[in-house]
C-alpha cells in the first residue's frame, strides 16, 4: 500500500486546513460515500491529532504530516491511493493495483 497526494492536493490541503502542533491530515475509512473503493466504505479526511491515534502508516509531503489508522489499512489492502484535485478545484481519489 502507498498513499500519493499530488502537489495540486497538498496546496488545497494548505489553503483549506489548518494545522496546529500534533497535528496531521488522517485519511480515514468511512461508511458510504462517491468512491468506493471496496462496496460500502469510502475514504475520508479531517485533520487530527497524530498523539491520539495508533497509526499503521504515516509519511510527511510538503512539511503535511498525514497517516493512516492501523484500523483502517484494510481498506488500502493491495492497492495504492492516489489523492489529486478534480477540474472542478475539489479534492478527488483515485486507486492503482499494488505490484
Amino acid at each position: 500500500m502507498n498513499l500519493e497526494i499530488t502537489e495540486k492536493a497538498i496546496e488545497w490541503f494548505k489553503n483549506e486546513l489548518e494545522f496546529h502542533d500534533d497535528q496531521a491530515l488522517r485519511i480515514f475509512v468511512r461508511y458510504g460515500g462517491e468512491f468506493q473503493l471496496k462496496q460500502g466504505f469510502s475514504p475520508a479526511f479531517t485533520v487530527d491529532p497524530l498523539s491520539a491515534s495508533e497509526i499503521g502508516f504515516k509519511d510527511v509531503k510538503n512539511d503535511i504530516p498525514f497517516f493512516i489508522d492501523e484500523k483502517d489499512l484494510w481498506y488500502f489492502e493491495g492497492n495504492d491511493l492516489v489523492i489529486d484535485l478534480n477540474d472542478n478545484g475539489e479534492i478527488k481519489y483515485e486507486v492503482k493495483t499494488s505490484k
